[in-house]
């Protein structure tokens, strides 16, 4: 998998296939699943417009995961970025557990160990890419809309646009 990041390392173009500087390429998620449709474009004007061409990144790592490959760097890269400590995974299952451990790798496989729900023990499991990270319960307790201004935030405002003339 030959991946291309923009500048701010959030999207990436998988590269399909290329032929000199004429490439075919899709976007693809942080989780190595393609969105829209394949297009072809140079792989000059991708760099003029900012893309740059990453080594590793998650995508790359789940991806290998999903392929099955084992003792892989990129593949620990994206397990500790994608799966955190105390975020809770839905098991293959159907059982949802809180992550206690980063992933080990093992020659058979990663391994996790997990507080399933309702119990107190860890539990070593093996890691499938059927796993579903389940969002983060701080996430979800952010207000939904800011608290109003204060009047010194108001103040502010006003200072700055009357010095700034409307521009």
């Amino acid at each position: 998998m030959k991946l291309l990041a923009d500048k701010t390392g959030e999207q990436f173009l998988n590269i399909l296939e290329q032929t000199g500087d004429v490439v075919v390429v899709q976007f693809i998620s942080n989780e190595g699943l393609a969105k829209g449709r394949p297009f072809q474009d140079s792989l000059r004007g991708l760099t003029l417009a900012g893309w740059t061409e990453r080594t590793t990144s998650t995508a790359i790592g789940l991806y290998r995961f999903k392929q099955g490959y084992l003792e892989d760097a990129h593949v620990s890269f994206a397990l500790h970025q994608l799966y955190p400590l105390g975020r809770k995974v839905k098991l293959p299952l159907g059982g949802i557990a809180k992550i206690a451990s980063y992933a080990n790798s093992h020659t058979d496989g990663y391994y996790m160990y997990v507080v399933k729900e309702g119990e107190t023990n860890l539990t070593r499991l093996k890691m499938t890419p059927d796993w579903v990270l389940l969002p983060s319960e701080k996430l979800l307790a952010l207000p939904f809309y800011p608290l109003p201004k204060t009047q010194q935030e108001l103040d502010a405002i006003d200072e700055f646009q009357a010095w700034a003339g409307g521009f």
